[in-house]
């Protein structure tokens, strides 16, 4: 039996959790690991990580029991094998709007017979070569390829979309959404909500995963009860800037 990281020993579904690290630390890989986190977020898309460093935050993730999740900097052939040659475990691919889009996603992201993911059996993703029987199956079945879903186009096509055979979910991006929808930054709107929330239902009915990029408010607490699997719960910048503010309000609030 190959792992599925979306289930408990028992076989059952469980949630992931998950924390994006902007600043590109592995230290801060490794304390997000030591406080609890289910995954890392390994954003090459709009943070600053070379490829050798995204590799380090893998690294780092997995020696600290975490799933590594690389959002690749693109769709293209390079963009998707690169993340998955330096250990990345779930692959988000952005501005995947279409079926064709999609098709092509899993052509670069999965071994024959599924696709046409380019042969290096030497790097670290594929363990260095040293599996034996079954190795292109078993990559196969525990490399998550998971397309994100935020735009108004790729919503729209999302039937099709899920359609397409090799894909192991969706990914709900909510800040570019609601900007396609004119309602930037609006996660508590009904109509974002909705649709992420339908988006969500029909990748379950499929049989699929589904993830979204919320940790609190009416937006999480709709899409969790919607099924959805994964959550990127909060950005180590995020909880930086926030805490530094606390400490700089409680210094000087009363000068």
């Amino acid at each position: 039996m190959f792992k599925n990281i979306f289930k408990d020993e028992k076989g059952n579904s469980k949630k992931l959790y998950a924390c994006s690290v902007i600043t590109g630390s592995t230290r801060v890989v490794e304390l997000a690991g030591l406080c609890g986190f289910d995954v890392v977020w390994i954003d090459m898309e709009h943070a600053s990580s070379t490829l050798d460093g995204a590799e380090r935050m893998v690294i780092a993730a997995e020696a600290h029991d975490m799933i590594p999740l690389v959002r690749t900097s693109g769709y293209r052939r390079e963009h998707i094998l690169h993340a998955l040659e330096i250990g990345g475990q779930i692959i988000v691919v952005p501005m995947v709007n279409d079926a064709d889009t999609a098709r092509e996603t899993v052509a670069y992201g999965k071994f024959s017979p599924v696709g046409r993911r380019g042969f290096n059996r030497g790097s670290r993703g594929l363990r260095f070569g040293v599996d034996g029987d079954n190795w292109m199956e078993r990559v196969n079945a525990e490399t998550w390829l998971i397309p994100q879903i935020e735009t108004v186009e790729a919503v729209s096509n999302i039937d099709d979309i899920l359609a397409v055979e090799g894909l192991d979910g969706i990914f709900i991006g909510p800040g570019d959404l609601s900007s396609d929808m004119g309602i930037q930054a609006q996660f508590d709107n009904p109509r974002l909500i909705e649709n992420a929330v339908s988006c969500i239902r029909k990748a379950k009915a499929m049989g699929l995963v589904a993830g979204i990029f919320a940790g609190e408010g009416p937006l999480f607490e709709a899409t969790r009860e919607a099924g959805a699997d994964l959550f990127i719960a909060g950005s180590d910048s995020k909880i930086l800037r926030e805490g530094m503010q606390a400490v700089v309000q409680q210094l000087k609030g009363s000068d």
